[in-house]
């Protein structure tokens, strides 16, 4: 995506930050010995103390950046997740190198399907007496929270009626 394609005062998501407003775009240096460059100066929605600076000339951070889905991108994107699945990998450096991936990708079919996968490994734990790693619980709360603020947004639909939203898709295609 091309950096122009972005403006002022626009909100964005923007990877494991999630929905963040352009506040800026402010000719800067992190190293003191550098030209300036220009950056996007980014609010996160959900840490208003927090501020992430985006070097416009970095395509691999601005690709981060995107536009929000569409109302009818999010019931597509549900959509195709009824037939698909992640299996578990029980490997967990590759597990948890396979979930960054998709957390850093930002909401995404894949982070739905991923969330899925730690859901369904969830339950089948709970019913041995065991619980889901550590790292696997908070990669599903980070990706539960990107989802919940994003769809939330776009729908104009209370967080919490996210999950029944997701369930009447899923349910409708069944």
């Amino acid at each position: 995506m091309s950096q122009n394609e972005f403006i002022i005062g626009e909100l964005v998501s923007y990877g494991t930050n999630g929905l963040c407003t352009i506040e800026n775009i402010e000719m800067m240096s992190m190293v003191s010995d550098e030209p300036e460059m220009p950056y996007y100066v980014l609010k996160p929605e959900s840490s208003s103390l927090s501020t992430v600076y985006v070097p416009m000339h970095n395509e691999k951070l601005v690709s981060r950046m995107r536009k929000l889905l569409t109302p009818e991108e999010i019931k597509q994107m549900v959509s195709d997740t009824v037939t698909e699945q992640i299996k578990w990998n029980n490997d967990r450096r590759y597990r948890n190198d396979s979930f960054h991936n998709i957390l850093n990708n930002g909401v995404s079919k894949d982070m739905l399907l991923m969330i899925q996968c730690i859901e369904k490994r969830k339950e089948d734990l709970t019913v041995e007496g065991k619980k889901l790693p550590t790292t696997d619980t908070t990669t599903l709360k980070q990706a539960e929270r990107l989802v919940s603020e994003e769809f939330s947004k776009v729908l104009g639909i209370d967080k919490d009626q996210i999950e029944d939203y997701v369930l009447s898709i899923i349910e409708s295609i069944e």
